[in-house]
């Protein structure tokens, strides 16, 4: 059976040679036969003829029956669709590009949307991770935990297995190894891994009471210590003491979160311990520093867990009112909350590439429609010639399943180049970034279309196709309201596309324009982590970290000096740094607030000079001096929204407040609004204090340099002044602030570009498809137009008559989009800055945009129609 099915695909010419001798030799033997019976000569031949039948119908008989017919007729067919594509490449191409685009771009955002929000955490049993928080009316529904809030609620719960707790802000000063380096430390419960369900590539897990033991990512012990295999119990020297260590996490983890959660932080390189004191401190219920995570038991619903947490909530409220007034407990499954923040952000992205296929779809049948009006004679004379339906059906079909075929195929190829190319540009805070790839889900999802689509091209000129007929002048065919329909839906797609890539763009305009509060340009900025013997044991108390400050001064007098430099200061929390610290303090004169209630504003160490050198003015009094220091009067200054909300009749220049170290402070100044989250967030309180009296440890100071000239050309100029103070203090994240401003925009400059770009394509391919339907309505009439001029017509009356008809279309297409606009406007409200999602300038010139597009794109063929030759068609009639 294999022999013959090869014989029938691959040697054709010997096939039909042995049918033809097969026929022959029964003819000579049947003419023979006939001899031996008297019959003459011509008359046997001409009775074996007729016994045998047509020769043709024979063989063909003979041929239906052999083993891989079917597939030889495909092959055939494939052969013909592709010698059919190749004598008209224009339509090839379009179709193709068309359909690669289409797919490309739909898989490719699916590619992120499945990456971010389809797939399962990286977890076992994913879906009973909680994270939980302290909440308050006042301040927020996501605030970090108290430990002894943390203690107490490990220990009265009966819904999770485990509690968790997490600590982002230590940091390593990695030494030994070479230059010394920063590493991201995150302390940890000893269950911390074992309740995500992380199991070590190397080593082990933390044990409850082991102190000074650290376990590496998979990175840094590949980037820093060579992967050696030997690591585990090997000691490390970080912040000048030894570490053992235990454990080494394997190369696909990832803890799942939202950078804001760990302010910045998108990832850690090094963990450990967390000591909690049992039972805990009294001050340790006023600082918030951790973050909490859960697993509930088996079988126990998020609802239950949310109930008993209410009821610990009114426990420690009840029992702690100074701490836990209003307090209460959130809980949130951990991949409900880590997607929180671009969940709308990408559906609106997939629902805009899904737009961009129904649009490539509508396109490529408007254009085998119009392909089809071409090939009508054809088809009727296959039909009169005695081609059966099923016959066409196939062919039809075999030519679309190709050119589905080619342009899935194109569409895979540049969705394996545009995933890891997008994942590269992709906002730095979008959660679960590893995660983004092509895998099987997208892979079917794409093969899922590319059916679809094939059956759907096919389909469509089969429907023409039956109503294809010769009459006396060769064909007719009667008109279909599809193909109006296709341009109508594909022009009010196109419009809801250019409408939201417009409101986009606009938005990212709007916030761009926002003055930040300050100066952006030449600026440069960089962090410094200051080693352990700088922080005095991280005593607690006004003048208690002189060390710092004297850093600071030898290291502001080195950068003084490098060629360019114009100013300088220093902040622990610049502008779009991503960093933030908030304090509660009371003023003087006013009466006390009740148990758990306090004022708070944003806490802003800086030093003399930092105010000039980021360009924040002050608007009242004095900016900081060299002499507010340790051993002078201590002082503060306020922003401008702060004066408002706290002196609203007053003037806060003299007035006096403190912290929680009974330490009065006076007000010496007010400066402008920062804004200090984002370009789209309001300025909040903000409070600044000279870094020589900061009561609190602040050993990560970042730099803030204003130049001449390129900031960038300052970065190794102050490497060599770092290192000239303190060779072991490491410097990193050095940006400049245009680069800070540019990066804090990134989500909304993502989101436009992106939508702009699937709107152009839409744009590109609404028109393909008016134009299409145009040539085809001409095509179709040139003899009447032609007749109608001859009859005493004018070319511009025929010229009017089918750019007017292109506009009807067009026009509608506008009207249904600007409806289809309206209903969806409220749906991305949330993505846009300063304008309205039914923004009236914004959708008028979209409209006139897509009406001149869709005119110009009528004006081409109704060109041909008016030069339809009269005489032409008289002859023709």
């Amino acid at each position: 059976m294999l022999q013959a099915l090869f014989q029938t695909l691959f040697r054709k010419k010997r096939v039909e040679q042995e049918l033809d001798d097969e026929l022959a030799a029964y003819l000579e033997q049947a003419t023979a036969e006939n001899l031996r019976q008297g019959m003459a000569p011509e008359a046997a031949f001409q009775k074996a003829r007729c016994d045998l039948g047509g020769i043709e119908q024979v063989k063909e008989n003979v041929r239906a029956i052999r083993v891989g017919v079917s597939l030889d007729i495909l092959i055939q067919d494939v052969r013909y669709a592709i010698r059919s594509l190749r004598k008209n490449p224009s339509f090839a191409a379009i179709t193709i590009l068309t359909l690669a685009l289409g797919i490309g771009a739909n898989t490719t955002i699916f590619s992120v949307v499945n990456g971010v929000l389809l797939k399962p955490l990286p977890y076992p049993n994913p879906d009973r991770l909680i994270t939980l928080w302290e909440t308050h009316p006042t301040w927020g529904p996501f605030l970090s935990v108290a430990p002894a809030n943390f203690y107490d609620w490990r220990a009265q719960t009966t819904s999770f297995e485990k509690m968790a707790a997490l600590d982002p802000y230590p940091d390593f000063i990695l030494t030994g190894t070479g230059e010394p380096r920063r590493l991201a430390g995150a302390a940890i419960t000893a269950d911390f891994f074992s309740l995500l369900g992380v199991k070590m590539a190397l080593g082990r897990n933390f044990r409850p009471t082991e102190d000074h033991v650290v376990v590496l990512t998979h990175s840094t012990w590949e980037r820093y210590f060579g992967a050696r295999a030997t690591m585990v119990g090997s000691e490390v020297r970080l912040n000048d003491a030894s570490y053992t260590v235990v454990g080494v996490l394997p190369p696909n983890f990832s803890l799942v979160s939202k950078a804001s959660d760990f302010q910045a932080r998108t990832r850690f390189d090094i963990w450990t311990n967390l000591g909690l004191t049992s039972p805990p401190a009294a001050w340790q219920r006023g600082t918030h520093p951790l973050y909490v995570y859960g697993r509930l038991k088996l079988g126990v619903p998020v609802e239950q867990a949310r109930a008993e947490l209410d009821h610990i909530a009114d426990n420690l409220r009840r029992l702690y009112p100074d701490d836990n007034k209003d307090k209460g407990i959130v809980a949130v499954p951990l991949e409900e909350h880590a997607v929180a923040n671009v969940r709308t952000a990408l559906f609106t992205l997939l629902a805009a590439v899904a737009m961009v296929l129904l649009i490539g779809c509508a396109n490529i049948a408007n254009l085998l429609l119009t392909r089809a009006a071409g090939r009508q004679k054809e088809m009727a004379l296959r039909a009169a010639l005695g081609a059966s339906l099923g016959r066409l059906v196939q062919q039809l079909l075999t030519e679309s399943a190709v050119l589905a075929t080619l342009g899935s195929g194109l569409g895979l190829a540049f969705t394996l180049w545009s995933v890891p190319t997008l994942a590269r540009h992709l906002p730095a805070d979008l959660p679960r970034l590893s995660d983004i790839s092509v895998d099987g889900r997208v892979l079917m999802f794409t093969t899922f279309i590319t059916l679809a689509t094939g059956i759907l091209f096919g389909l469509v000129p089969l429907v023409q196709s039956r109503g294809v007929k010769l009459n006396a002048r060769g064909v007719s065919s009667g008109q279909s309201p599809l193909r109006s329909v296709l341009i109508v839906g594909q022009v009010s797609l196109a419009l809801v596309l250019l409408a939201g890539a417009g409101l986009m763009t606009k938005s990212l305009r709007a916030l761009l324009q926002v003055s930040p509060g300050f100066e952006t340009a030449h600026i440069l900025t960089a962090r410094f982590s200051l080693p352990p013997r700088y922080a005095n044991g991280n005593k607690f108390g006004t003048a208690a970290h002189r060390e710092i400050s004297v850093f600071q001064r030898e290291l502001a007098d080195r950068v003084r000096n490098i060629p360019g430099v114009k100013s300088l200061g220093f902040a622990s929390h610049p502008p779009l740094a991503g960093t933030n610290n908030n304090w509660s303090f009371f003023i003087e004169g006013r009466p006390p607030h009740p148990p758990g209630v306090y004022d708070s504003t944003d806490y802003r160490p800086v030093t003399a000079g930092y105010f000039e050198a980021i360009g924040i003015p002050v608007k009242r009094g004095r900016p900081f001096e060299a002499r507010d220091d340790e051993d002078h009067p201590l002082v503060v200054i306020v922003n401008e929204t702060m004066a408002r909300q706290f002196w609203p009749t007053e003037n806060p220049v003299g007035k006096r407040l403190r912290f929680g170290d009974q330490n009065w402070r006076t007000i010496i100044g007010i400066v402008g609004d920062v804004h200090h989250e984002g370009l789209g967030i309001a300025p909040a309180p903000e409070m600044y204090v000279p870094w020589g009296q900061v009561p609190n440890v602040e050993v990560r100071p970042i730099i803030v340099v204003r130049s001449f000239n390129d900031p960038a050309g300052l970065t190794n100029s102050l490497r060599k002044a770092v290192a000239d103070v303190d060779p072991e203090v490491p410097m990193d994240q050095i940006a400049t602030m245009d680069q800070l401003v540019s990066g804090s925009v990134g989500e909304s400059r993502f989101r436009s570009i992106a939508i702009s770009l699937f709107a152009l394509l839409a744009l590109f391919m609404a028109s393909i498809g008016l134009y299409g339907v145009m040539s085809y309505m001409v095509s179709q009439r040139t003899r009447e137009f032609g007749i109608r001029m001859a009859v005493g017509a004018s070319r511009g009356a025929v010229l009017r008559q089918v750019v007017g008809q292109g506009a009807r279309l067009a026009l509608i297409g506008v009207a249904g989009g600007l409806m289809i606009t309206a209903l969806l406007g409220r749906l991305i409200a949330s993505l846009l800055y300063g304008v309205k999602p039914l923004d009236a300038t914004t959708l008028a010139g979209v409209s006139i945009l897509l009406a001149a597009v869709a005119l110009f794109a009528s004006y081409i063929p109704a060109r041909r129609a008016a030069n339809a030759d009269p005489m032409d068609s008289l002859h023709y009639e």
